[in-house]
C-alpha cells in the first residue's frame, strides 16, 4: 500500500490536487493531507508521515495540476524493482538538475544525486531505516539532505523520465527567510 502525503497551508487545495492525483494513480492508494500554520514543509511533511504506518510515501505538492495515467503505479513498480531504490520522482517542472530537463515522451530511468521532493516516492524501508526528514530545515533543504542521507546509507535515487506531471513550480510561494536558513545550514553542514 502508498499513502499520499500532501503538505499544504491550504487543506482545500491539498484536497482538490489529492483527489485529481487519486483518480490518475493506478493504484490503490490512500490521501493524507496534513495542513497547518505556516511554519515550513519539512514539519508539515513529517506529521504527514507520522500518520502512515507500513506504507511507501509520495509526498507530493499542492501545485502538481496534471497527473498522467498510472503515475504512481509506475513509480511505485520501477521502485521496487531494485532492493536498493529508495526514493524516486518523475519529470516536470523543477530546478533541480537532472530532472529539470525532463519533457514528456521521455523513457527510462536515470540513478540521480538529488530529487526535488515536489513529488516523490519514499520506499517504506528507507523511512524506517533513516528516519523522518530533517526538522532543522525548514523548506528548501530537506530534500537535498534527505537524498544525501538516503546515498549515505547506501540506498539509490531514481529518476523516472517517463512519468510526467504537471508542476506549478513554487504555486505556493517562496518564503526569503525560509530560503536564508536552509541555505545557511546546508552551507554549514557542508554539503
Amino acid at each position: 500500500m502508498t499513502a499520499i502525503v500532501i503538505p499544504t497551508l491550504d487543506a482545500t487545495r491539498g484536497e482538490n490536487t489529492g483527489k485529481l492525483a487519486l483518480l490518475a494513480a493506478g493504484m490503490k492508494t490512500r490521501l493524507i493531507v496534513s495542513a497547518g500554520p505556516k511554519r515550513g514543509f519539512t514539519k508539515t511533511v513529517n506529521d504527514g508521515i507520522r500518520q502512515t504506518k507500513d506504507e511507501d510515501i509520495c509526498l507530493l505538492n499542492d501545485d502538481v495540476i496534471g497527473f498522467s495515467s498510472g503515475w504512481l503505479a509506475t513509480l511505485h513498480q520501477v521502485l521496487h524493482s531494485n532492493p536498493k531504490y529508495g526514493i524516486i520522482g518523475p519529470s516536470g517542472k523543477s530546478s533541480t538538475p537532472p530532472t529539470n530537463t525532463g519533457k514528456p515522451g521521455m523513457q527510462g530511468i536515470q540513478i540521480v544525486d538529488r530529487l526535488p521532493f515536489w513529488c516523490v516516492l519514499i520506499h517504506r524501508k528507507l523511512i524506517d531505516t533513516i528516519g523522518l526528514l530533517n526538522e532543522d530545515f525548514k523548506h528548501y533543504g530537506s530534500d537535498y539532505d534527505y537524498c544525501l542521507r538516503t546515498r549515505k546509507a547506501g540506498w539509490y535515487c531514481i529518476w523516472a523520465r517517463e512519468v510526467f506531471l504537471n508542476h506549478q513550480q513554487h504555486g505556493s510561494g517562496i518564503i526569503a527567510e525560509w530560503v536564508n536558513v536552509d541555505h545557511r545550514l546546508l552551507y554549514h553542514r557542508g554539503r
